[in-house]
């Protein structure tokens, strides 16, 4: 925090399903200081007045509220659908804050579009908590594609991958699918190793139990009484129940948001080389790539940037796959967008009639979302 830093100041708001990130710059794009909070989208379970004012604390510290011109709040599920409910919480927030006036209320969409351009027109593709596709001009959106939330959409996002990978666990866990490196990756990741190894000795006490019981009475009488039944061990290991349910009652019982988790799991098991994983990272990238294509017609200019923006855009087998069809799509390669809050800052300033700084300029020492 550069408290020294002479003032006016503009504030930056990127609050996403699972964290909130809050920057102040000076006029001149300079950082002032930085805050964190958790997620802020309703949709996905988080309390989005309680998420911004911790970030906007943390962010403002001791620095005199009076020098505070302006501020661009983007956040998640501020959509038309959530727009009253975002702009009540931001407003809520920023009075809160001791500040004077109102920021302005976007969509995390558009300053995931400012964090990696000074362009006013382009096209923005994210995927982190949400995933999707839109068309932004000066701040607004002026066409989109999904981004409608974990429940009726979001194809393509960490909680959508989080949610294929838990099924396809499930599905070889209870004997409905194949092996894959998901069906030991995927309880890990959410229970910890200490508590499969004590489902699995448990399983294994179990079937030694059945065994033991079952190995004295092995030929049973037939259903036409003159024929027996003879009763075999299974060729392949038994659906294993007491895990399933582990898994189920620990995704149940936390926010959706929170299957976002086991994005790096389902990208690590596809590097690895494992067919089913291999096959949800590429689904994905095929939902990000038809948003594009979706929202395209509405661009105009063939010449505006792409910006990638999200934590599964930033790196890893989804981000090279859609990187790899967005540079086949159009004339240059996609640019990876920065931190969103200072996005969200330079649409501030640019509001009020000052440049905004180049996005790799400023570097708040945390990427958002």
């Amino acid at each position: 925090m550069l408290t020294h830093l002479a003032g006016p100041f503009v504030i930056g708001i990127d609050a996403g399903g699972t964290k909130t990130r809050c920057v102040v710059l000076t006029l001149g794009g300079t950082l002032a200081g930085c805050g964190t909070g958790p997620g802020a989208n309703p949709n996905s379970g988080g309390d989005t007045a309680g998420a911004l004012s911790t970030a906007l604390r943390e962010a403002l510290g001791d620095i005199d509220r009076s020098l505070v011109i302006g501020g661009v709040f983007g956040i998640a599920g501020a959509g038309s659908a959530g727009r009253p409910a975002a702009v009540t919480a931001a407003r809520s927030a920023w009075h809160a804050a001791g500040l004077r006036g109102s920021p302005a209320v976007v969509t995390d969409i558009a300053v995931a579009f400012a964090a990696g351009t000074t362009a006013p027109k382009g096209i923005v593709v994210f995927s982190g908590t949400g995933a999707g596709a839109a068309v932004i001009n000066d701040g607004a959106i002026v066409q989109r594609a999904d981004g409608y939330g974990w429940l009726v959409g979001d194809q393509g996002s960490a909680v959508w991958l989080g949610r294929e990978a838990v099924g396809a666990a499930l599905a070889a866990l209870d004997g409905r699918a194949r092996a894959t490196v998901l069906t030991d990756a995927v309880p890990r990741a959410l229970l910890g190793g200490a508590v499969v190894a004590q489902l699995d000795g448990a399983r294994c006490r179990s079937r030694h139990r059945r065994a033991l019981a079952l190995a004295g009475s092995t030929v049973l009488p037939g259903a036409g009484g003159g024929s027996t039944l003879v009763l075999a061990g299974p060729a392949e290991p038994a659906p294993n129940p007491q895990l399933a349910q582990a898994i189920i009652k620990e995704v149940y019982g936390r926010p959706p948001a929170a299957l976002g988790r086991l994005g790096p799991v389902v990208a690590d098991a596809a590097t690895a080389g494992d067919a089913v994983a291999r096959q949800i990272i590429s689904e994905a990238a095929e939902w990000l790539l038809r948003d594009v294509d979706a929202v395209r017609p509405a661009l105009g200019d063939p010449c505006a940037p792409v910006v990638m923006h999200g934590s599964v855009l930033r790196e890893g087998p989804v981000a090279d796959a859609v990187r790899a069809g967005l540079t086949d799509r159009f004339a240059e390669a996609p640019r990876r967008a920065g931190d969103g809050a200072v996005g969200a800052a330079s649409l501030a300033l640019r509001r009020l009639g000052y440049p905004p700084p180049p996005p790799a300029r400023v570097d708040s020492g945390q990427r958002s979302r």
